[in-house]
């Protein structure tokens, strides 16, 4: 894969991510006894991250180092 597909795939997943992530925290404070839901959403955020966005990273490594930095820099994936 080339630069800007792992660029648009990374970008993607940490988007998705973010979102699954937003969920999960709804539902963990709304619904705290809907711990299947929650499991869910978890799973669907290993999945993102294995199937997503960790082949951009392995694709191009230093991609991960400029995601990795902004999150440090700005405490969010960006």
């Amino acid at each position: 894969m080339d630069k800007d597909m792992a660029r648009i795939l990374a970008n993607g997943g940490t988007a998705a991510s973010r979102e699954l992530t937003r969920l999960y925290d709804i539902l963990k404070e709304h619904l705290p006894e809907d711990t299947a839901l929650r499991h869910g959403i978890a799973s669907a955020l290993a999945e993102v991250g294995l199937r997503v966005t960790q082949p951009a990273f392995d694709a191009w490594p230093e991609l991960q180092e400029e995601f990795e930095l902004r999150l440090d820099k700005y405490g969010v994936a960006t």
